[in-house]
């Protein structure tokens, strides 16, 4: 059954269509996935969305992710930058291992970065940005201590995550550390999520090689692959050449 705002919507639709007009919803094409729906249903049970997220949708603890993968190739000092960083659930235990660094935040999403801008506005060393989903905002070039993407490439073409493979390379300084996860169909739990949610949801996800990845990023300038597995998502770190 369409929701109010759906008949209304659709049947403004239909009334300005002759006139060269269309409705659009304002929320949906500013693409901010399902994140409105969670921080709603967070609201209504007076939650932060970010706890919402991992106690009733059953997402990996941040915590006990960036502790295995991240964290330690943090400095007080160093400069992170998180590409789709959702609504900051990694972003909020970040912040406090890098008391003197910074924290810049990236998403293609409008309504992401207003979020994040309200979530995080009395952290000055958060900085939000809008991207277009393919690059980083970032004219600096080897200024970054280290990369984090979390639930982003598991969803982005080849080609994609080659244009950014080339834009982590940029930002990053030599030496500097990359950390992100996508889905490896030749993993037993990549091969189960392809079997169970890959036809269901084929528009969501994609399945990369692990061969395919190490050649695109290796390519870019990244070195000393490791990989750690939770859940359906291998991380991937690399650490930037010296070049």
């Amino acid at each position: 059954m369409r929701t109010v705002r759906e008949v209304v919507a659709a049947g403004a639709g239909v009334a300005l269509r002759p006139f060269g007009f269309e409705v659009r919803d304002r929320v949906l094409s500013e693409k901010p996935e399902g994140f409105p729906g969670y921080l709603a249903a967070a609201q209504r049970l007076g939650m932060d969305v970010n706890d919402y997220e991992e106690s009733h949708l059953g997402w990996y603890p941040a915590p006990a992710l960036l502790e295995a993968t991240t964290f330690p190739c943090l400095q007080s000092d160093s400069i992170v930058c998180e590409v789709g960083p959702g609504t900051g659930r990694f972003s909020r235990w970040i912040l406090p291992r890098i008391a003197g660094g910074q924290l810049h935040l990236v998403d293609h999403s409008p309504w992401i970065v207003r979020f994040l801008e309200s979530y995080f506005r009395e952290q000055p060393r958060v900085h939000v940005h809008l991207g277009d989903g393919q690059s980083l905002p970032f004219e600096r070039q080897r200024w970054i201590d280290l990369v984090f993407v979390a639930g982003t490439v598991v969803a982005l073409k080849l080609g994609t995550i080659q244009l950014y493979a080339l834009e982590f390379a940029r930002v990053c300084k030599p030496g500097g550390t990359l950390v992100f996860d996508y889905i490896d169909p030749t993993t037993a739990e990549g091969w189960a999520h392809l079997q169970t949610e890959g036809h269901r949801l084929p528009d969501v996800y994609t399945y990369h090689a692990p061969q395919v990845i190490d050649r695109v990023f290796a390519d870019a300038g990244f070195e000393a692959f490791e990989r750690r597995q939770f859940g359906k998502s291998t991380y991937f770190s690399a650490r930037r050449a010296p070049r």
